[in-house]
């Protein structure tokens, strides 16, 4: 048997699209007579799966993993450092497509992915050109050897149809799996593997090739009247993998919408007090690759003057109600945006709030929810970890209690992302993408005009006290991180006491507040970053997880010594952890009381 590696095409007037292939994995053939499922592939699965068929057995052998739960690069590295030969993934119809797979139940009747799909992507973890690490990819960087990047795959990896894997199951042997790793493809009985049935072998050939190509940002500024020297950053990236009609294209059509208001705003006599920037970036499904290297190439001028970054990465994916990833110190700006915009496919005069508040909100604070933290998996990841700015990420999503509750919209980066599966699925009035135009526009517009920058530094104090309840144990010490924590909210109180009676009559004072609010962000960046292997992992205390570069996780560093068990270095990175926060607190202060 041999797969296709092709996806059925439903419209024949469609644009080819490239075959499902896994970028950065190498070319070459590799076959076993062992295969083993290691379910999402996340580093707890392999261990798990060690335990179970011992380690020795995965030695030269190929692993399948379904999609879903940790970024797909990640899923490949942990098959390759468990002893792998290769790795395939797969999308589960459990995750991808819940309501069963005949014909009237998956694409095109329906927006769940059919028999044939298959997801492409990147497997590349670090973000910008792989060649020129940290610094600018230009014309005079020296460029490394590919033979010496560490953390590109050394494997190779293939995606495949659920279809395809269907196939592969029946030939699967060893014990059943527990039910938490159990997908729903019929007739298949999950099992961890081992031999092959039938005295079979399976192999992966691979065709990929590294090549070197150049790719283009576009950059427009809008002058600053007041404060030219602040930016407030509006960024999309253009390229997808296949026809992208939600990743990138939703994102690309809403920055463009918002470019086009906001000029016409100028042409009628609008103009900003700080300077807006629009940025298409090029090569995001590359890995990151057009915003990182523009921000490495003007790191040093960014970093002193970006007020926040507005991430307009396929914003619309649903259109139930919007979900918000964002530094703390924007949720009260972010909140009060949601207010002034209307929702879509919702009764007349229901915000977006409302909306929020009906649909996901915290039932503790009786506040809509917002994810705090970035990870890397699109543009903002520059701007959180090397300029240190405010940043934001949101998107219309749909409800997942009608989907199954999937994570992600199922077709993502397949070929059957066309501009009508986005009309008949997903928006079909397209009131979605104006909605989401009209908040992410007055965010912007908000952060470009108020006097005082609309940061709540409170609100980092409540996070560290969030991140802190997630890791605390009792045989771990954490008092001096505690009581960093408690200084840092005396620190933050008063600083907003002192913002009161401000008088925004004399720029010099609003300049000086505002610069302090600046500050605070960029005093949790650490040059170092987290060693010699992740040297732009710089944000101290929200930074992409290591076994999921999706995701960010808090206080990473604590978190990492925990799970490594060495006390000594526990007890370091706590350490470390509090410099970082007493440094933040001390930009907080009085000019001439910050060693107070």
């Amino acid at each position: 048997m041999q797969t296709t590696g092709i996806e059925k095409i439903y419209n024949p007037k469609q644009p080819k699209t490239v075959n499902p292939f896994l970028a950065y994995t190498p070319n070459g053939t590799v076959s076993s007579t062992k295969l083993f499922y290691a379910n999402y592939g996340r580093l707890g699965d392999l261990r798990k799966l060690t335990s179970i068929v011992g380690n020795e057995s995965l030695q030269g052998s190929i692993i399948i993993m379904r999609y879903g739960s940790i970024y797909r690069g990640n899923k490949v590295m942990h098959a390759q450092y468990f002893g792998a030969a290769g790795a395939i993934l797969y999308n589960d119809p459990r995750d991808y497509a819940p309501f069963e797979t005949s014909p009237d139940q998956v694409y095109d009747k329906t927006w769940y992915m059919p028999p044939s799909g298959a997801q492409r992507g990147s497997t590349k973890i670090p973000r910008g050109d792989p060649l020129t690490p940290i610094y600018p990819s230009t014309d005079y960087m020296y460029r490394m050897k590919e033979e010496n990047l560490k953390f590109l795959p050394k494997i190779p990896a293939q995606p495949i149809s659920y279809s395809e894997a269907q196939l592969i199951f029946q030939y699967m042997q060893g014990d059943e799996v527990t039910a938490d790793w159990r997908g729903t493809l019929s007739n298949v009985t999950y099992r961890y593997g081992g031999e092959l049935a039938y005295s079979t072998s399976i192999e992966i050939k691979s065709y990929n090739r590294l090549e070197r190509k150049d790719t283009y940002n576009v950059i427009g500024i809008m002058k600053g009247e007041i404060e030219p020297d602040r930016y407030v950053v509006f960024g999309n990236h253009r390229d997808a993998w296949s026809l992208g009609a939600v990743d990138s294209v939703s994102g690309t059509v809403t920055l463009l919408e918002i470019t086009q208001v906001i000029g016409q705003m100028y042409k009628d006599g609008f103009r900003p007090r700080r300077s807006l920037m629009f940025c298409s970036w090029g090569a995001e499904e590359y890995g990151i690759i057009g915003s990182t290297e523009y921000v490495e190439e003007y790191v040093k001028v960014l970093g002193a003057r970006v007020v926040s970054y507005l991430n307009i990465d396929a914003p619309v994916q649903g259109n139930y109600t919007i979900h918000v990833k964002a530094s703390p110190m924007l949720f009260d700006i972010i909140v009060e945006a949601s207010k002034m915009v209307l929702s879509a496919y919702d009764p007349p005069n229901q915000t977006i709030y409302d909306k929020w508040m009906k649909s996901h909100w915290n039932n503790i604070t009786n506040e809509p929810k917002i994810r705090y933290g970035l990870g890397s998996g699109s543009d903002y990841y520059a701007f959180n970890q090397l300029v240190g700015s405010s940043n934001f990420d949101a998107a219309y999503q749909f409800n997942p209690a009608d989907h199954g509750n999937i994570d992600t919209y199922p077709l993502y980066h397949t070929s059957y992302e066309t501009f009508s599966m986005v009309k008949n699925f997903i928006d079909p009035d397209f009131t979605a993408h104006r909605t989401i135009a009209q908040f992410i526009g007055v965010l912007g517009l908000i952060l470009c005009e108020t006097n005082i920058l609309p940061f709540n530094v409170m609100r980092y104090a409540i996070a560290f006290k969030q991140l802190l309840n997630k890791i605390e144990q009792n045989n771990i010490d954490f008092a001096i991180l505690r009581n960093a924590i408690n200084d840092f909210e005396k620190a933050a109180n008063d600083f907003v006491t002192r913002s009161k009676p401000l008088n925004i009559e004399n720029p010099y004072e609003i300049r000086a507040y505002n610069d302090q609010l600046l500050q605070l962000e960029r005093a949790f960046l650490n040059p170092l970053g987290q060693g010699l292997d992740y040297p732009d992992y710089k944000h101290v205390i929200f930074v992409p997880a290591k076994t999921n570069q999706y995701s960010a996780s808090g206080f990473p560093t604590i978190s990492d010594a925990i799970v490594g068990g060495n006390q000594t270095e526990i007890n370091q990175e706590i350490a470390i952890i509090v410099y970082f926060i007493r440094g933040a607190l001390s930009t907080l202060k009085e000019f001439d009381k910050f060693m107070a």
